[in-house]
């Protein structure tokens, strides 16, 4: 490790927050057939299963054995479209995922008598005269026994199941229009999740979440606002072969949190069989989760992770206790959604990084991120019982002291809930932002794909395999004649070149304008600006005032006597009102650099040194 730079120390701390990790209650709402009746969405064709939300048996759950034919064609699978927290229960709430313009609604009755309130997800299109849904109004009945969404253009409004409960222009005739579709939802781990064909709600409910029980833990602790969310120029395709893909890091995010290009080595990686995948599966197992294992559809180790993976080299090179040949990291992809990279160096030692995406519109996706380190949630079970006298001479320690303060700071570096977390996730995303859209597009110009890509590294086995799981999938879709589904993952039609930097980096569109966290640091830095341009106003005006004042007592100061003492307290005025007039300029610079954080930063690769 002698040839890592020292700067690779200082910044770990930082990058650790990289160790990229992600328990809400999880909830089902399906569409109950004697909600829609017989005149309403069935008219259009549609058909529901009604049936009731099942739990996973415990034990190990392979997700690509589901359907035992072949795999699931895109829209039938569940899909994370939003946070939680970037949801507004008194607004509709516009989505898109695989090029579906869907809207969603907080009921706060719930879909049936007795239910908890819950998010509903309709499609963005009233039947009337298909104005988008997502520009009405949401109506919350005073007794909180009802909810309905609005259309701006005639005031039709609609339930949580989509059937039309009001037509102003004919009231009589409410029972004669058509409803929306409506689609099944779930919330689980700060996520709004959509199965998009209501027509398979069956078979929706055998399909669990691949949310692991480190994961719920990390949400039960931080809550909703532990996600940071991101929409990215690029499709889902290139995202996920982005982000299975460990030896970019150097390269593509050197100089962030301690990451660097001399860390760029070789990377030796095995495809693990079906058995090995459940033994690395065994840790989920110990923590008895609820909803049973959730097995990848492929996984991959790093052989000799602490030589090898970027991330545990940094640690690597400050760990002096020789057991670092344990040390293990494994990288998995859970159909359809989920990336999963887990980093293990000893007991209580994991660290996750969990990622999940939706492929919003062709070339066009969304990205969730979670960051956990195992050993900075709170211990699961009962705390031993410490005598008194124990507890007493511990804490009277220096290095107690010292170890105290240590996982003080470490815990506000980790706090999700903090927007300099998020800081470093944009760096991140930066990093590759262009050149991974300039890649869409070469491809698309010159007719290529993923199989004309020079591959012949051990590292790009886990790229493969996704592309050609991707192909199988994208297969059964246009099969079912879901062309424009499937080029909503798969396609390259949208990828352009000629859009400007602070379009692909662009930040506050992507992500402050959704993320309540950023919004309000973003607000508060911008009324301590606005309050620096006071104090600086006020400032130039005294300074002015002191100027003149000293332009008229200095050149008469003979004629009439004018006290020396008073002309060294006006050029001590001046030069401190110009001191501070110089700090305050300095600080308003600082505070725009802050401001631009939330905005748009560029990142150019040859400037990065």
């Amino acid at each position: 490790m002698a040839d890592i730079p020292c700067r690779t120390m200082m910044g770990s701390v930082c990058y650790v927050v990289l160790l990229l990790l992600l328990k809400d209650a999880t909830s089902f709402s399906s569409v109950p057939r004697s909600r829609l009746g017989s005149n309403n969405l069935q008219r259009q064709g549609y058909s529901f299963v009604t049936v009731a939300a099942k739990s996973v048996d415990t034990g190990l759950v392979s997700s690509t054995t589901l359907d035992p034919s072949s795999l699931r064609p895109f829209h039938q699978n569940w899909w994370p479209v939003v946070a939680l927290n970037a949801l507004d229960a008194d607004r509709p709430n516009g989505l898109q995922v695989l090029g579906k313009h869907l809207v969603a609604v907080w009921n706060q009755a719930g879909l049936d008598n007795g239910a908890p309130p819950c998010w509903t997800v309709l499609d963005d299109r009233c039947s009337h005269r298909f104005a988008p849904l997502s520009e009405g109004r949401v109506l919350h009945s005073a007794d909180g026994s009802s909810s309905r969404l609005q259309c701006a253009y005639h005031g039709w409004e609609f339930d949580g199941t989509g059937c039309a409960t009001k037509v102003p222009q004919q009231p009589d005739r409410v029972d004669k229009a058509r409803g929306v579709m409506a689609y099944p939802t779930r919330e689980r781990a700060g996520l709004l999740w959509v199965w998009t064909d209501p027509e398979t709600i069956e078979i929706s409910t055998k399909v669990p979440l691949p949310v692991d029980p480190l994961l719920d833990r990390y949400v039960h602790h931080f809550g909703k606002d532990s996600c940071f969310m991101r929409d990215l120029p690029y499709g889902a395709e290139i995202l996920v072969e982005n982000l299975l893909d460990l030896a970019h890091l150097p390269y593509a995010h050197h100089s962030v949190g301690g990451l660097c290009r001399e860390l760029g080595k070789e990377l030796p990686t095995r495809m693990l069989s079906l058995a090995e995948k459940e033994t690395n599966a065994a840790w989920e197992q110990d923590y008895k989760s609820k909803d049973g294992v959730v097995l990848p559809t492929f996984q991959a180790e790093i052989l000799q992770a602490a030589q090898h993976d970027p991330m545990l080299q940094m640690f690597g090179a400050r760990d002096d206790s020789g057991n670092t040949d344990s040390w293990t990291t494994t990288i998995a992809y859970y159909a359809a959604s989920h990336v999963r990279y887990r980093r293990w160096r000893g007991p209580g030692k994991a660290g996750h990084v969990e990622l999940f995406f939706c492929p919003t519109s062709e070339g066009r996706s969304r990205v969730f991120l979670y960051n956990v380190v195992e050993s900075l949630l709170p211990p699961t079970g009962e705390r031993p019982k410490i005598p008194l006298k124990e507890r007493l001479g511990t804490a009277i320690k220096p290095s107690t002291w010292v170890k105290s303060l240590q996982t003080t700071i470490i815990k506000k570096l980790f706090d999700p809930r903090r927007s300099a977390g998020h800081m470093i996730s944009h760096k991140i995303f930066d990093g590759d932002g262009i050149f991974l859209h300039k890649q869409g597009n070469r491809m698309r110009e010159a007719g290529l794909s993923y199989k004309d890509y020079s591959t012949p590294s051990s590292a790009d086995v886990l790229l493969n395999a996704y592309r050609r799981f991707l192909d199988s999938a994208a297969a059964k879709t246009r099969q079912a004649g879901l062309d424009d589904i499937a080029d909503a993952v798969v396609g390259s039609g949208q990828y352009g070149d000629d859009a400007a930097r602070s379009v692909f980096l662009d930040r506050y569109n992507t992500h402050t304008v959704h993320c309540p966290i950023c919004t309000r640091a973003l607000q508060k830095t911008r009324a301590r600006k606005v309050w620096m341009k006071v104090l600086q106003t006020a400032l130039q005006g005294a300074l002015g005032t002191a100027v003149t004042a000293l332009a008229v007592l200095a050149p008469t100061s003979r004629v009439v006597s004018t006290p020396p003492r008073l002309l060294r307290v006006l050029v001590g005025v001046v030069a401190g009102i110009s001191l501070g007039s110089l700090s305050v300029a300095r600080a308003e610079t600082k505070l725009e650099q802050e401001i631009n954080q939330f905005l748009f930063e560029d990142y150019v690769h040859a400037d990065k040194n």
